[in-house]
């Protein structure tokens, strides 16, 4: 595992393998990434596939409490340096056992929420990406919630859904695994006939008991994990086709203007940021010296639609220190219909106290603890037990 800066070189038996970066800036990067993505779209567009050595360009949001300088990612050699930006640097990394090198470009404008941008294969990146925000202390992903993602049917015209559900927490094996790629314009009738089966299956005879059982199932497993729209700026004749989904990745499929996607990249950004933030500065927990002593924050509370049969087994999964909730718990009250959990976010050490009941799940976020805990929190539930979970508050309205 190897990281060095722009005032270090990498060792010489590398130096033939470790090309010098060619983008510079970010005017540099904007023209690269607009000849692939217009390259790309002609390509498929006409032939129906891409060039061998052709990809299309994908931007993730990374969370970060560290600066990039810092970064190392066990199992990978990997190089920073800077361009003349600089809040822009390049990545340049590689497996231990492979001999070709990869490229991300790193925006760092907001230290706090990184934006890379890559032209490499999926398998290449995703996998050093998901190492990244998986198993590296104060690194995560950005989590969009399922309400957060259908606001961006506001933003341009819905082309696509995806429905990616996996069985974590829950105790019936109908569940399992569920992924569906929804295309045209009746996919949103889909997916709100999904949520709705809940209510239809109360209008159903009691004798068809095998489809009520899937109708309450499948309501259940159906979050939105990714959308693709047409965003036209200002209105056309400049457009992109971009997929979004809900770990913060976006990936140009097609257009004619790299500006489009890189509007709904930094949008997104923002508002994520803004929400974050204001959970942090306003919803977590404190207690306020002074005559009387005083408690400034409010709980969150996950809203459940599928009651947690087994307390005691999902809350030794959510303690387990297991990705994706990250999470070390040590129960201070335990019961049949309630448990109450002093914890640790192990992305960044901060303090959350967590309570479960049948019907609900309380978050106490501690005062200097992550904001994106709870947006983790949040989706992870949505994804992995019950997607009409709803994220619920008394002084605030929504949240995502």
């Amino acid at each position: 595992m190897k990281n060095v800066n722009s005032d270090e070189i990498p060792p010489k038996d590398d130096l033939k393998r470790v090309e010098e970066p060619a983008i510079k800036n970010r005017r540099e990067l904007h023209q690269f990434l607009e000849s692939v993505m217009t390259r790309t779209y002609e390509l498929e567009r006409e032939y129906g596939h891409l060039e061998e050595d052709l990809n299309m360009v994908k931007s993730f949001i990374i969370e970060s409490h560290s600066p990039l300088d810092t970064l190392a990612v066990p199992g990978y050699n990997v190089w920073v340096s800077r361009t003349d930006d600089p809040t822009l640097s390049v990545v340049t990394f590689r497996k231990d056992d492979v001999r070709k090198f990869s490229t991300l470009y790193v925006d760092t404008l907001n230290e706090r929420f990184w934006t890379v941008h890559t032209v490499e294969k999926s398998a290449v990146v995703n996998p050093f990406i998901d190492r990244i925000a998986r198993n590296e202390i104060e690194k995560d992903y950005v989590w969009f919630p399922c309400q957060y993602l259908e606001r961006f049917k506001e933003r341009g015209s819905p082309r696509g859904l995806t429905i990616q559900y996996s069985e974590l927490l829950g105790d019936n094996h109908m569940n399992g695994n569920l992924s569906l790629k929804l295309w045209g314009s009746a996919a949103g009738c889909v997916l709100e006939l999904f949520r709705q089966l809940s209510h239809i299956k109360t209008i159903l005879p009691d004798n068809n008991s095998h489809i009520l059982e899937i109708c309450e199932e499948l309501s259940h497993s159906s979050p939105l994990s990714g959308i693709e729209i047409k965003y036209l700026l200002d209105g056309g004749p400049q457009f992109v086709l971009d997929n979004i989904a809900h770990k913060g990745k976006f990936t140009a499929r097609g257009g004619n203007s790299i500006d489009g996607h890189l509007y709904l990249l930094r949008s997104a950004k923002k508002d994520y940021a803004t929400t974050i933030e204001y959970i942090e500065e306003e919803i977590a927990m404190e207690i306020q010296k002074g005559r009387p002593l005083t408690l400034r924050g409010y709980p969150l509370t996950i809203a459940l639609t599928r009651p947690i049969k087994d307390l005691s087994s999902f809350s030794q999964e959510l303690v387990s220190c297991r990705y994706p909730f990250r999470f070390l718990g040590f129960p201070r009250y335990e019961f049949d219909d309630f448990i109450a959990i002093t914890g640790v976010d192990l992305h960044t050490g901060g303090k959350v106290n967590v309570e479960l009941s049948q019907d609900w799940i309380r978050l106490y976020l501690l005062k200097g603890s992550c904001g994106n805990t709870v947006a983790r929190f949040y989706s992870v539930i949505q994804h992995n037990y019950d997607s009409d979970a709803k994220l619920e508050g008394i002084e605030y309205g929504r949240l995502f």
